[in-house]
């Protein structure tokens, strides 16, 4: 049953402010002529082109920069907005996108609280931190009309799913969510190793049928023409995954870039996608020595789970280190900054918390409109690519740290 939010409940609390700010957004958006939500007219436009049996790929929708890029079944999927004009379907998708953000906080928030930080009661401050930090991102989002709230809230509703042990409902989410975005792929090898076997199987079915279901509108030789342009387009989208100058801009805060222009360049590297690849396998085998090190120490129960949370979470938030994203994607590491943002109740040391000063300038701190050329220097240098990586490092320690004593929890104040 529904019930009506709570102003003393932290949590509701933070929704009405976020649902208030969001609607005060809308207002201006709409009075300064600015409501254009660009992406959205990206999807609306290749909707459109499927039910047409016009060109999806290799047109520009909307901007010149406007290709469609994702899976001919995700056209499908925004069809329905196609049954209204543009404006009204950008106001639904603006409500939905400001909905799955609140939800998406909740479910970390409880996510976290559950599992990670045991017995840490809600509180308001934490929440309010991690709003400010990302609020950049989502603010971005909500002008672009973009789908990576949806995505977020979508895949930490398929883990909280996972943790309940509704193995097959979360494996359709999670296909789902591979449609959309197959950077999503980072997720298999931990449900691999975590056994995830009815996830999995529940995954490959979901994704099969987002694969075919086009055919049944298009027919089955313009169908596998579809698959083929969008694999050309995904291809052509990630030709190259460091930053070697230039005033464009797509792969400047992959953590292939970072490494190039800090160290690798400096010591002759070519910066090919040769290198990104090499980069990738150590990450790799950095993730998974955590994974298996916590499958060994803990082979079943709640600590099993609460491995899970993290490992999760924590490939979460490296998909837009990972892969050549637009700014607003960075939003997919919200959970862990609401991780560390928790950690002061939590008993974590004053030096570790310290950390997180710089980590959220660095991700959240860049309002182009407020700080002019300072803006486009730390677009240029990769900040925000150096944020995501503390926050990821910093949320690593604390951890960590939490493995070798018993975490003590106490009620914030």
């Amino acid at each position: 049953m529904l019930r009506l939010p709570r102003w003393h409940s932290p949590i509701d609390r933070f929704s009405i402010i976020v649902a208030f700010i969001a609607l005060l957004l809308f207002v201006l958006e709409q009075v300064n002529g600015r409501f254009w939500l660009n992406d959205l007219r990206v999807y609306y436009d290749a909707a459109l082109a499927m039910r047409n049996g016009s060109a999806v790929y290799g047109e520009a929708f909307g901007l010149s920069s406007g290709f469609y890029k994702y899976a001919p079944v995700v056209a499908l999927l925004f069809t329905p907005y196609t049954l209204l004009p543009f404006g009204a379907a950008a106001v639904v998708h603006f409500v939905l996108m400001v909905v799955a953000f609140v939800a998406a906080v909740r479910l970390a928030d409880t996510l976290l609280r559950d599992h990670l930080l045991p017995g840490l009661q809600p509180a308001f401050t934490p929440l309010l931190i991690t709003f400010l930090v990302v609020v950049v991102h989502l603010h971005r989002e909500l002008h672009l009309g973009n789908v990576n709230v949806l995505l977020l809230c979508l895949l930490l509703f398929t883990l909280h799913q996972l943790v309940r042990g509704k193995a097959l409902l979360a494996g359709a989410l999670f296909g789902l969510a591979l449609l959309v975005k197959p950077h999503f792929m980072v997720l298999v090898p931990l449900l691999v190793l975590h056994g995830q076997w009815r996830t999995l199987l529940a995954t490959a079915a979901t994704v099969a049928l987002g694969l075919v279901l086009p055919a049944l509108f298009t027919g089955w030789g313009a169908n596998l023409l579809l698959h083929r342009e969008w694999l050309d387009q995904m291809a052509r989208h990630n030709a190259a995954l460091i930053y070697l100058g230039g005033s464009a801009y797509e792969n400047v805060n992959t953590v292939y870039s970072l490494l190039h222009r800090t160290l690798l360049g400096r010591l002759g590297a070519p910066g090919t996608n040769t290198e990104a690849l090499i980069i990738l396998a150590f990450i790799a085998l950095a993730v998974g020595a955590l994974v298996l090190h916590d499958l060994r120490k803990h082979a079943s129960g709640p600590q099993r789970r609460r491995a899970l949370v993290f490992h999760f979470l924590l490939l979460l938030a490296l998909v837009p280190s990972l892969t050549l994203t637009d700014s607003e994607h960075f939003i997919l590491a919200l959970p862990l900054v609401l991780y560390v943002a928790l950690q002061p109740s939590a008993g974590a040391p004053r030096w570790l918390l310290a950390a997180a000063i710089p980590a959220y300038l660095l991700y959240g701190g860049n309002w182009e409109d407020a700080l002019g050329p300072l803006s486009e220097r730390m677009i240029h240098y990769g900040v925000l690519g150096m944020g995501n990586l503390l926050i990821i490092a910093l949320a690593v320690a604390l951890y960590l740290r939490s493995h070798l004593s018993d975490p003590h929890v106490s009620n914030p104040a």
